[in-house]
Formats: C-alpha cells, structure tokens, sequence
C-alpha cells in the first residue's frame, strides 16, 4: 500500500487501521518522510480548527522533561532523527508543535509520549536482527516482533525495556548491579542482572527459557501479583488464560536455534504450529479436522524459508499442504 497525503490524514483523524498505522510507522523511519510527515500535519491543523494547540502547556510540560532529563538541544534533536543546521525559530516551533501533538493529541499512537521517548525495534514477517543496546545487552529479535527502549537514560537511570513478540537476550552486568527488566503486554515480566534467556511472549501464550544466570519472573495469576525464581534450564510458559506451567530442559539452547533458522519441534501440536506460522509470517492456517489439529511434530530441522518449512511439515506429518498467498489448508492425504 502507498503512503499518500490522504491516508496521513486520515491517520490524523483517527481513521487508520492497526495495520495502516505499522506502515506508517515504518514510512517514517526515513527523514524525508518524517519532514514530509510534519508538514502535512501543520496542513492538516490548519483545515481542522476544531484540534487547538495549547503551545504554552505542552512547552511547560516539556521543558520540565528536559529539566529532569539534561540533555543539549542537539542531542534531543539528534534522538529524534530530525536535524537543523541552526537554532531558529522555526526549529523551536517545530518542537513546540511536535510537544503539543505528544501531549493533547497522540495522533492515534504514532506521534505519542512513547514515540518521543523510546526508539522501537522491529522485524518483519520472516525476518531476524541483532541489536546491541547502548549498555552493552545483546537481543537477538525473532520475526514480527519489537523492543521498546528509552532514549535516553538507559543503562543510567533505567534498564527497563518493553518486548511484543520473541527475543533472544544476552544481559551485561553493571558496576552499581542495576537490574533489565523486560515487560510484555500481558504483564508479564522478567526481572535480571546479568544473564542469558530467551524470551517468548505472543498472543498465543508467554514463555521463558533461561540458559544461563539467575531471573525472577513476575506474572498476573487470579488478580494476583505473583513471583518466581527461575535456574538455568528452567522453561517457564504463561498460557492465555494466565496459568504457570514449570518444567525443567536440558536443552535450553534449542529455543532459540530459530536464530540459525533451525526449527526445533517437541511434542509440538499442528494446532501450535499454525500459530506460530500465523506469528511468525503472517499466514492464515486452515487445518481440515480436529484430529488433524492434534497431531503432533517431533524433531529439529532447518528451513531457510517459509515454503521450506511447509514442505518438511508436509513430509514429516504425510498430510497435504496447499498455500494460496496468505492462506496455508492442512489437510489428510
């Protein structure tokens, strides 16, 4: 789909989709568009009379911001990807115009406090990146999946960080011993100082495998806040209906072999498969029978692509597999 001036404005009104709004959120990750981007926002403003930008507020509520968070001009400028070679005016009603959309606005949450203050990661469908944070951390990201992580102060004042999807981690202790902590959407956490693990948290159900070092894992069971302690080798799962499953592998690194593209299948159902076909490429997975849906994969193999990993489904399982675009049918022979 093409970003046009009417769908950025649409997205100003709140009109746009989940999936729109992704989109644009990637758009903008170049700084042509995110100028582009601002100048037809100031269109917008100026033909919808009804939005009115308390300037002087939102200028109060940031510069108390950046009291508590000492930074130049130039760094906050550079934070945000946008560059001006001199400190004019117009640099300062930009800023003030963004600091205003950011405090009465949220622009449907693409423009928010949270995109001011984190930078996001992200991968796409099928796809796996490596990122080192600025205190050193290792996080390996699965496909369709993001980290949120603050601009600034990180690794200073707070190693928090926000995960949707599936990451290999590889923390760096710290002098002062200042604890990662990784949140997901479901309130469930994982609490380290130094340590290895992989982390899954999806629709479908939240788990965490721990390699090497110590975490404490934080969940919602029955409206209560609940803690465990996990050792090397533990898989913790949170399933949907925010049940804790413990057992013990001793094998914890094949969790995360997905970063070799390799696939690693314990007593895995086909209905489990689906899901993970679903989360990981975007592809929606009829399976023809319950009986079907209940069979179970059991071993590891690699596939360098998504058609090669339904060919080996197929061949492991001698069921029929017919892709049509997004559209996987399982069936029986």
């Amino acid at each position: 789909m093409e970003i046009t001036k009417q769908l950025i404005f649409d997205h100003f009104a709140r009109k746009t989709s989940p999936l729109q709004r992704e989109m644009i959120e990637r758009w903008l990750q170049a700084q042509e568009h995110e100028e582009l981007y601002y100048m037809w926002l100031e269109e917008w403003e100026s033909t919808n009379l009804q939005y009115v930008a308390q300037t002087d507020q939102a200028f109060d509520q940031f510069s108390e911001y950046l009291e508590a968070n000492p930074h130049t001009q130039t760094e906050a400028v550079e934070a945000t990807t946008y560059k001006e070679p001199k400190a004019t005016n117009r640099g300062w009603t930009r800023w003030l115009s963004v600091a205003a959309v950011v405090v009465l606005l949220g622009l449907g949450g693409l423009v928010t406090k949270d995109y001011l203050l984190y930078t996001t990661y992200q991968t796409a469908f099928g796809e796996v990146k490596t990122h080192t944070l600025s205190d050193g951390s290792v996080v390996k990201l699965n496909s369709n999946s993001s980290l949120r992580v603050p601009r600034w102060g990180f690794g200073k004042k707070t190693r928090e960080v926000f995960l949707a999807g599936e990451a290999h981690f590889s923390i760096t202790h710290t002098a002062d011993n200042q604890r990662f902590v990784v949140k997901t959407p479901k309130d469930f956490e994982v609490v380290v100082l130094g340590t290895e693990f992989t982390m899954y948290a999806r629709k479908h159900n939240s788990k965490v495998v721990l390699k090497k070092g110590k975490v404490q894992v934080r969940y919602q069971e029955d409206n209560t806040r609940k803690d465990l302690l996990m050792k090397p080798g533990d898989l913790v799962t949170l399933n949907r209906n925010n049940k804790i499953e413990i057992k013990t592998t001793q094998q914890a690194q094949k969790y995360s072999e997905w970063e070799e593209q390799r696939f690693v299948f314990e007593e895995t159902t086909l209905e489990e498969v689906a899901f993970m076909l679903q989360e990981n490429y975007g592809l929606q997975v009829e399976i023809r029978g319950k009986v079907l849906s209940e069979r179970v994969l059991m071993g590891s193999f690699k596939a360098t692509s998504v058609d090669e990993l339904l060919q080996t489904i197929s061949e492991l399982l001698d069921i029929n597999v017919v892709r049509q675009g997004n559209l996987v049918q399982l069936s029986d022979k």
